[in-house]
This record gives C-alpha cells, sequence and structure tokens, in this order.
C-alpha cells in the first residue's frame, strides 16, 4: 500500500503542471492506420503502404519495417525488443525486433477459437490472450504448448451480436477492451469484470504508469487504476478530425489523416 500511494504521489506532481501544450514537431505522414507507443516512450505508425515507422520523442525516425505489416488488426509495441502484430484475416501473429525486422511469423493454433478477431500478447512469456467472436468468449492461451488456460464469457451487454471491440490490451494484470460503440471494458486476470468507462468513438487508449489514457472529444483524461479518479490533463486546441492521441510522460501525439502533431506539456 504505500508503495501505491508514493507512486501516486510521484505521478500526480508530475502532471498536476500539465496544461500548455509546445509543439516539438509536425510528421507529415498521411493516413495512418494504426499508431501505439513503447514503454521507453518511442512512437509507431503503420502506413497505407503497410510500412511500420518508429520515432523517438522528438520526432526523429530510428526504424522502419522492410516490410509490409498489412493486413494488420493490432499492435502491441509496449516491449520494444519484440513488437506484436496480429492479423486476423490471415489467423497469424507475427514477432519484430527493436529495428522492426521480422523474427517471427506464427499461424494461430485453430483449436484455440472458431473467430480469433482479437489476439494480444500477456504479461507472461509465451502466452496470449484471445478474443474469440463466436461467443465472445475471453481465453488466456499457451504458445508454446497450444493449450487454452482460462477461459470466460464477457458480459452480456458488451459481448453480443452489436459488439464492435477493436482493441485488447494486458496491463497490471487486468485486460482491458475496446469497443468503439460502447468504451471501454476492464477485467481482473480471470475475465471477471472490474469496471467501465462509457464513451464512444475511440479505436485506442495507452497508460502513463498506474493510469489509463484516453480521450473524450478534445480533453485528455487519465483513469488511475487503483482509486478510479478521473482527471484532465489538458484541453487540445480544437484539434480537427481527430483519429487517435497517445500520452507518455514526456510527450503528447495527436494523429490526425494529413499529418501527426507531438507535443510537450508545460506550465
Amino acid at each position: 500500500m504505500k508503495l501505491i500511494l508514493h507512486l501516486q504521489a510521484v505521478f500526480f506532481l508530475s502532471f498536476s503542471s500539465y496544461g500548455q501544450l509546445l509543439k516539438v514537431k509536425t510528421l507529415n505522414i498521411k493516413d495512418i492506420s494504426v499508431a501505439s507507443v513503447d514503454r521507453l516512450g518511442n512512437f509507431y505508425f503503420v502506413l497505407p503502404s503497410g510500412i511500420m515507422q518508429k520515432y523517438d520523442g522528438d520526432g526523429m525516425l530510428m526504424d522502419e519495417s522492410s516490410s509490409s505489416v498489412l493486413p494488420l488488426t493490432l499492435l502491441e509495441p509496449w516491449n520494444p525488443l519484440k513488437v506484436f502484430t496480429y492479423s486476423y484475416p490471415q489467423r497469424k501473429y507475427q514477432f519484430w525486433d527493436h529495428h522492426l525486422k521480422k523474427i517471427d511469423d506464427k499461424n494461430l493454433e485453430p483449436s484455440f477459437s472458431i473467430s480469433p478477431q482479437l489476439v494480444c500478447p500477456a504479461n507472461e512469456n509465451n502466452k496470449a490472450w484471445i478474443l474469440d467472436a463466436a461467443d465472445y468468449s475471453l481465453k488466456r492461451v499457451n504458445l508454446l504448448t497450444n493449450k487454452i488456460e482460462l477461459e470466460s464469457n464477457l458480459p452480456g451487454d458488451w459481448g453480443n451480436e452489436n459488439a464492435n471491440i477493436v482493441f485488447m490490451r494486458e496491463y497490471q494484470n487486468r485486460v482491458f477492451l475496446l469497443d468503439q460503440q460502447k468504451g471501454i471494458l476492464m477485467l481482473n486476470n480471470l475475465g471477471i469484470t472490474i469496471t467501465s468507462i462509457k464513451i464512444s468513438g475511440l479505436t485506442f487508449f495507452n497508460f502513463v504508469g498506474q493510469e489509463l489514457c484516453y480521450r473524450n472529444g478534445q480533453e485528455i483524461l487519465l483513469l488511475d487504476l487503483f482509486t478510479g479518479d478521473v482527471r484532465k490533463v489538458v484541453t487540445l486546441p480544437g484539434i480537427e478530425n481527430i483519429i487517435e492521441t497517445i500520452l507518455t510522460d514526456e510527450r503528447l501525439v495527436v494523429v490526425t489523416p494529413t499529418y501527426v502533431q507531438i507535443y510537450r506539456i508545460a506550465e
């Protein structure tokens, strides 16, 4: 408990001065289909060509893939040494090294799922979470032994024919699902519902320390995973057609159809 309270104090002091956006760099890259961030604060963008690019926090291009990652359903670069991608149409998952060179390309075990709409890595090595759209079950599987280790069903109001779940992630022993109409569903590592955030129109969220970051209109918000408190980080300056936003402890990235803007947030 003391550790949790200490972390809360640190992050509060870090973000309490947020408010003014200072432009760092504008990236003239268009029609980004997917954007994400790793634990080191490097940003990943998938271009219309399917090439995946990696930028540092100052907008300098670090690496790019030599081959296309399309068709792409989910990108998870949190571990920068082993970036994960998944393709639902191909039922394949891949791993890429920190230079974005492909190091593994495997078919998903057919017995895992009838309709594996989403797959994301679990915190444990060689394990993954699968969302089966055939019955809206959530499964934790072992990719080495090809065994299903845990299976649960989503709540009825989330797992039904009207569902539009587009993103999934495990973080701090919790599983998070994003439905574009309903919002964000938080489950524990047994698949039991903890809480949900009702918000529509999102395609992505990310984490900063013990807080979940998401956008509501022009506001960037943080949800404390331990206390449930929500606070505003900053209000965007009327940016139109926002596709995605990503917050780190040093940068805010705003993705639009025609450019990517990198900001620093200061007092």
